[in-house]
C-alpha cells in the first residue's frame, strides 16, 4: 500500500494556496493535518464496524488493533455515539446557520447514509433556508437527487447517529475562515455554501457545480446576496 509522502503533503498545501503568506499556508497545513488525523480514525472505525458486523469478538478486534478488548470497544461505542457530540461542540453559527447543520444528520438517514458529509450540509442549508436556492442553482430535491446520483443511496440502515466527515468538518472549518473574511461575526447558511464552495472537491461541491452551473458562478452568487 502507498501513502502520501511528507513532499507529497507539503506540495499539495502549496499547491492550494501558491504564493500565499506563511500564515496562509501554516492555516491549510493545521487543517489538512487534522483531516488526516480524523480521516485515520474513520478508516479504523470502519473496518472495526465490518469486522463487528462479521461476528468477530472483541478480544480478537483489540488484538488486531494492538490494544485490550476493552479500549478496542470503548473507541468504538465513542466513534458511535460522536455524532451529537461533534455537532453541539462546534461554535460560531448563527441560528440559521445551526439550524442547518442540526438538520444535516437527518438528511443522511433519510439516504440511509451511515455519515453526515458535505451534500448533506448543502441539502440541509437548502431545505432549511429556501430563499438560497436561486443563489445556488438548486432546491433540496434537486441536490438531494444530484447526490444520490453520485453516491447512492445506503444498503442498510444506519444503527446509530451518523458522524460529520472529515470532509465535512474541514468546511466547517472553511465556512469559518469565509465568514471571517467577509465580516461577519458568526457563521450563516451562505457562508457555510461558500465553505463548500471553497473546500471545492468534495460530493457537495460536485452538487454546486452540476447544478449551479460551475462553483466560480454559485460562488458569485452568494457573494452577491446582502451580507
Amino acid at each position: 500500500m502507498a501513502y502520501p509522502s511528507l513532499p507529497e503533503l507539503v506540495r499539495s498545501v502549496e499547491a492550494a494556496a501558491p504564493g500565499a503568506p506563511p500564515l496562509r499556508r501554516l492555516t491549510l497545513a493545521v487543517l489538512a493535518a487534522d483531516e488526516l488525523g480524523r480521516t485515520a480514525d474513520d478508516l479504523v472505525g470502519h473496518f472495526v464496524g465490518q469486522a463487528r458486523e462479521a461476528g468477530l469478538p472483541w478480544a480478537e478486534i483489540g488484538a488486531a488493533m494492538g490494544v485490550t478488548k476493552q479500549a478496542a470497544q470503548q473507541r468504538h461505542v465513542q466513534r458511535a455515539q460522536g455524532a451529537d457530540d461533534d455537532l453541539a461542540s462546534i461554535t460560531g453559527l448563527d441560528d440559521a446557520a445551526r439550524a442547518a447543520l442540526e438538520h444535516a444528520p437527518v438528511e443522511a438517514l433519510a439516504l440511509w447514509h451511515h455519515f453526515v458529509g458535505t451534500e448533506h450540509l448543502v441539502v440541509a442549508v437548502l431545505r432549511t433556508q429556501g430563499t438560497l436556492a436561486e443563489a445556488v442553482g438548486c432546491t433540496a430535491e434537486d441536490a438531494v437527487a444530484t447526490a444520490v446520483a453520485i453516491v447512492d443511496r445506503g444498503a442498510t440502515e444506519p444503527p446509530t447517529a451518523p458522524q460529520l466527515t472529515a470532509r465535512a468538518r474541514k468546511t466547517l472549518d472553511l465556512a469559518a475562515l469565509v465568514a471571517t473574511e467577509r465580516g461577519h461575526d458568526l457563521v450563516t447558511p451562505a457562508d457555510l455554501l461558500l465553505g463548500v464552495v471553497r473546500e471545492g472537491r468534495g460530493i457537495g461541491a460536485q452538487v454546486l457545480d452540476q447544478r449551479g452551473g460551475g462553483l466560480d458562478a454559485v460562488r458569485e452568487r452568494l457573494l452577491s446576496l446582502p451580507a
